[in-house]
């Protein structure tokens, strides 16, 4: 078969796999004027299933058919029709379809395929979007708790969650720790968790650093009727991972936390599937900035935070927030949270949480962004509150007490009793 033959078993309209065993893959494309975009998307497509630079044996037509990448549609941006209205640089949306059955289904091929791997089919492309067959994702079992199991677990009613990581990030003892938790939890926060850059070490191992974090969390229970819960980090290698997390449940933790894209998204899947892993997986976003931020490689950020953590099975998963120094598009912000809970097949919705200079201020713009099932980390304006991290922790709970009920957080600030929200409104403006 010549390899013009080839080219013509991969493209396709829209409508002819529309429904079928594929899924879809998004590509935004910057070329030149002198490369055809038509004939380096079918390459790609060629390069990222069946073939390679040449045609070689065995490539049958009956093989592509059934395994080889369709080129299904490619955009030009601005539209253009005339040669004469080529610019020197090129922008393009492409999209391809691969057949399901190229995947067993799992994550680590399917990402191996649609991000590419050699120079055999080199472009700069950046993936923007998964469209999945329901097929496909009727073998992932996604969140095991979601939105509604997280509520349940924490026994609240459906306002703003407040999530506090330890400060600093590591360097303490267990017992140091511990004073830092009671603080915190004193104020009544719903969960503390771990800095994602502490996992198991020599002087803090996560075993001990469970079960005296727990006996704090009743300690304070008992002294005011509160229970803080507790999430740990367990990031690690896989086999480790494993491990720490059965470890952790055995010991009383109450959320496990993983960063997942550091780990592989298939550890994320993992621990979710795991059916003695009981309690919520919190997968948290460091390095998701090395993915993400350049235009034309990489991947988008709705569907790496948004999409690929749901489906891995995270019941909540941590993005930036665009009301802080990191300059992080608030649409994109919007988006993840979008792909986090709207509807997914059999997917549970991930809980949406968020943080990055997080306090009052910026609360109430977050919960008028995306309602108030959201979880709100906060470090700083808790931990280095004026006043302590009691009362840091205590204005944060205010904020959302109020929030939950439309108040305005000014007024609310004014009243007796609400000194330390007052003070972190004028202070983190």
């Amino acid at each position: 078969m010549e390899s013009k033959e080839y080219y013509n078993l991969i493209t396709c309209l829209p409508e002819e796999i529309l429904g079928k065993d594929y899924i879809v893959a998004t590509y935004f494309y910057r070329s030149t004027s002198e490369i055809d975009p038509f004939e380096k998307a079918k390459t790609f497509a060629i390069g990222q299933t069946l073939g390679t630079w040449v045609p070689v044996p065995g490539l049958t037509r009956d093989l592509y058919k059934k395994y080889g990448g369709r080129l299904v549609s490619i955009y030009d941006i601005p539209p253009v029709e005339l040669t004469k209205d080529i610019p020197p640089e090129t922008f393009h949306i492409i999209q391809i379809a691969f057949p399901d059955s190229n995947f067993s289904p799992q994550l680590p091929i399917l990402l191996t395929t649609l991000l590419g791997n050699d120079v055999s089919t080199s472009a700069q492309l950046k993936l923007l979007d998964i469209t999945f067959s329901k097929k496909f994702l009727m073998h992932f079992k996604g969140p095991k708790f979601g939105v509604d199991g997280v509520y349940k677990l924490l026994g609240i009613k459906r306002r703003p969650i407040v999530l506090n990581m330890i400060k600093p990030c590591l360097g303490y003892t267990p017992e140091e720790g511990a004073e830092i938790f009671k603080a915190v939890a004193m104020g009544g926060v719903d969960i503390i968790k771990d800095d994602e850059l502490l996992s198991d070490t020599e002087y803090n191992p996560i075993e001990k650093r469970v079960k005296l974090y727990k006996k704090v969390a009743m300690d304070v229970q008992n002294e005011t009727g509160h229970l803080t819960r507790y999430c740990v980090n367990i990031t690690d290698r896989p086999d480790r991972m494993i491990e720490h997390a059965h470890r952790a449940v055995e010991a009383g933790a109450d959320f496990l936390m993983v960063n997942f894209l550091t780990t592989g998204i298939s550890s994320l899947q993992i621990l979710a599937e795991d059916d003695s892993i009981n309690i919520p997986i919190l997968a948290h976003y460091a390095t998701a900035g090395s993915l993400t931020e350049s235009p034309f490689t990489g991947i988008s950020t709705p569907l790496l935070l948004g999409k690929l953590s749901r489906i891995a099975g995270a019941d909540m998963c941590m993005f930036s927030s665009p009301y802080s120094t990191y300059p992080f598009l608030r649409r994109k912000y919007i988006q993840i949270a979008d792909t986090q809970k709207k509807p997914l097949y059999n997917i549970l919705p991930t809980l949406p949480t968020v943080g990055g200079g997080v306090h009052p201020n910026s609360a109430a713009q977050i919960v008028k962004d995306l309602g108030k099932e959201v979880v709100l980390a906060t470090g700083g304006a808790i931990i280095g509150h004026p006043l302590g991290p009691t009362e840091g922790a205590r204005s944060m709970m205010q904020a959302v007490e109020a929030l939950a009920q439309d108040l305005d957080l000014y007024e609310v600030a004014n009243n007796s009793g609400y000194e330390a929200l007052k003070i972190s409104l004028e202070k983190w403006k």
